[in-house]
């Protein structure tokens, strides 16, 4: 057997030769792609996104690459959506609609007018919903706060959800107008301006769809009640200008403060009479007030006359001061210091746009109960006068005045038991602020006997809505059968045709007239404010509250019994109520 052997070139060659076949091959396929032209591809929008929306998504992406490419094709779950490109933005966008609610990847081409394609690019996002929506919780209201600088609707420091982007907040003013406000992402309060105690506010909160997602959409409104605010507007039939020397007393040109200011009409009609309006030239002014109660006062409200025909009396700087009495309260001169030195209390100094606004309301930081208010204007539109058509005032923890004794006199008419019997000084000594039985008859109001039931009647000096009245009697230990058990309050603005009959009569110390009837009472005007029982046999002192009443200057004090039933006595008197009207 004849063995050849191989030359180890050509095993070489041998193992080489379809290695080199395969890549002739190779470049022969490539070559073949090339044998139409070059492939060329169109530019395409860079750096995609989807930003969802509403049941739709927005596709973005950068146009520095797009080229000429004019048309855009998305494809997306077997459907396909075409789009015309004709910006040049740095962005284009394009939205998707009519999208389920659920999550996509998209395909993304775009096509030059040539009909060249770019190479697809994916990109994955979703699309909002119901379902969403419903998971979202919308900002609440947690609360309110009546602060110096306004009184505000609070929210939890940050939204309850993280797509909330603002919530509004409509409420009723007290114009009973509906007031829109919006409290943004990072807002936890709004100023609540001139807001309807106990009405209505809602809260709408607005989400976005999704992080960076294209659509606002309403979150279902939740509806609150607006607090009570711990103030209230102050009753203007008790007010009533104080006349000071160094006041301005409005009266210019025929007007009438005292009739209209208070009158609860702001409306301008083009007439003074109707308003307060300053003598020309005195700027700056003020004018006293006296509000018949004690109070801690919270806002002004000022109207003026309308700015569009004629504001040039309209107030742009006014102070408001305080004092709980009017003793000593004079001042010399028109300055601060003055006032001050006069034991006045700056509550509120401030700016008010009189030029534009025909009304203006600013909040008073709470201080001490004041009585008397003085209005300055520092200047105003013109800088000459000042105008104004009415003034609202709102009061915090309010208090009936305790009426000035001084003022309290015995106004004898002839049904009346003038209380002398037995040496009885009721003229002297009913409101000497000597309370305290000193066993002598002398010291009060001694009716005598066979007087019940029986009345007198008190001229208050001022009229007024009398609320509560605190009586004093003898000492029940001492003696107790003239101590009423129960007794009536009755009131008159004035004594015209107050007469009642029968004319009183007396014996020494007894009574022998008849006493007059509740029907000749009611006949004559007098109203009866109130009807008190009373354990006169076990109490000295007695205080009660009563209704608010008509507003009165004379009322009698009638005892229609006694412990003993033959006779009344009363050692001491105190009344207290809302205004004190001297004229």
């Amino acid at each position: 057997m004849r063995i050849f052997k191989t030359k180890p070139y050509l095993l070489l060659f041998l193992l080489v030769l379809p290695l080199f076949l395969l890549r002739c091959g190779d470049i022969e396929s490539i070559h073949k792609q090339y044998l139409n032209g070059e492939i060329i591809y169109a530019g395409r929008l860079d750096t995609l996104t989807i930003r969802p929306g509403y049941y739709r998504a927005q596709l973005e992406g950068y146009t520095q690459f797009l080229g000429n490419s004019d048309q855009l094709i998305i494809e997306f779950n077997g459907a396909i959506q075409t789009f015309d490109i004709n910006n040049n933005d740095e962005i284009y966008a394009a939205l998707l609609s009519d999208l389920d609610e659920e999550s996509y990847e998209f395909s993304v081409t775009t096509q030059d007018p040539d009909g060249n394609l770019s190479i697809p690019q994916f990109v994955a996002g979703f699309a909002i919903g119901d379902e969403f929506v419903s998971n979202q919780d919308p900002r609440e209201i947690t609360g309110y706060s009546f602060d110096n600088d306004g009184n505000y609707v609070k929210f939890s420091e940050n939204a309850e959800s993280e797509y909330v982007i603002f919530t509004t907040i409509d409420y009723e003013n007290e114009a009973n107008e509906i007031v829109r406000d919006t409290a943004f992402f990072e807002d936890n309060r709004v100023e609540l301006i001139d807001f309807n105690p106990l009405g209505n506010i809602d809260a709408k909160s607005y989400i976005q769809s999704g992080l960076n997602g294209i659509d606002t959409i309403p979150l279902s409104a939740n509806s609150y009640t607006l607090p009570d605010v711990p103030y209230s507007e102050l009753e203007k039939s008790f007010f009533q200008l104080v006349q000071m020397p160094s006041d301005n007393l409005g009266n210019y040109n025929n007007a009438n403060p005292e009739l209209y200011l208070f009158d609860g009409d702001g409306s301008w009609i083009g007439d003074d009479t109707f308003s307060y309006y300053s003598n020309p030239g005195d700027m700056p002014h003020h004018f006293t007030l006296d509000l018949g109660l004690n109070t801690t006062l919270r806002k002004v409200k000022l109207e003026m006359p309308t700015p569009s025909s004629s504001p040039q009396n309209n107030a742009t700087e006014v102070q408001i001061w305080g004092r709980d009495n009017i003793e000593f309260a004079e001042t010399s001169s028109n300055t601060d210091a003055a006032f001050y030195n006069a034991g006045w209390s700056l509550l509120y100094e401030g700016t008010i746009d009189g030029e534009t606004m025909a009304s203006s309301s600013f909040l008073v930081s709470p201080a001490n109960q004041v009585r008397y208010l003085r209005y300055r204007v520092l200047s105003s539109v013109g800088n000459t006068n000042s105008q104004l058509t009415e003034m609202t005032l709102y009061g915090q923890d309010s208090q009936p005045l305790v009426h000035d004794k001084s003022l309290f006199s015995m106004s004898l008419m002839p049904s009346d038991n003038p209380g002398t019997s037995y040496g009885g000084n009721p003229s002297n000594y009913l409101w000497d602020n000597n309370s305290l039985w000193s066993g002598n008859d002398a010291y009060g109001y001694h009716s005598g006997e066979d007087a019940v039931p029986g009345h007198f009647t008190i001229d208050l000096g001022v009229t007024t809505q009398l609320t509560k009245c605190k009586l004093h009697f003898r000492d029940p230990n001492n003696f107790s059968g003239n101590n009423p058990t129960q007794l009536e309050i009755w009131g008159r603005p004035n004594l015209e045709d107050a007469e009642t009959l029968p004319v009183f009569q007396s014996i020494g110390n007894t009574v022998v007239s008849d006493p007059v009837s509740t029907e000749s009472f009611e006949n004559a005007g007098w109203q009866l404010i109130v009807d008190q029982s009373i354990s006169g046999g076990d109490l000295q002192t007695i205080e009660f509250d009563f209704p608010n009443g008509p507003f009165s200057r004379y009322i009698r004090l009638r005892y229609t019994s006694t412990v003993g039933n033959q006779a009344f006595q009363l050692i001491e008197v105190e009344l207290s109520g809302y205004g004190a009207i001297t004229n």
